[in-house]
């Protein structure tokens, strides 16, 4: 649960995404979380490489549309 990975951090523009033995990593910044064809994240920051109970944190797409229609 990303509450207690980062307690106080997440909030209402941020999505966390985790799977086992799989995640963003350094580098990966900028980088696509998708769900079936959508774009739903791009890829922030998270704590190392899919350190387990760790989610990877992910700018929240639906949360910029309107700065992403002005650009």
């Amino acid at each position: 649960d990303y509450e207690d990975a980062y307690p106080g951090m997440i909030d209402e523009t941020m999505i966390c995404a985790a799977a086992p033995e799989k995640d963003s990593c350094q580098g990966d910044s900028g980088g696509p979380l998708v769900q079936g064809n959508t774009l739903v994240g791009i890829a922030s920051w998270g704590r190392g490489c899919a350190f387990a109970g760790y989610p990877g944190v992910y700018g929240k797409v639906t949360k910029f549309l309107d700065w992403i229609a002005e650009q």
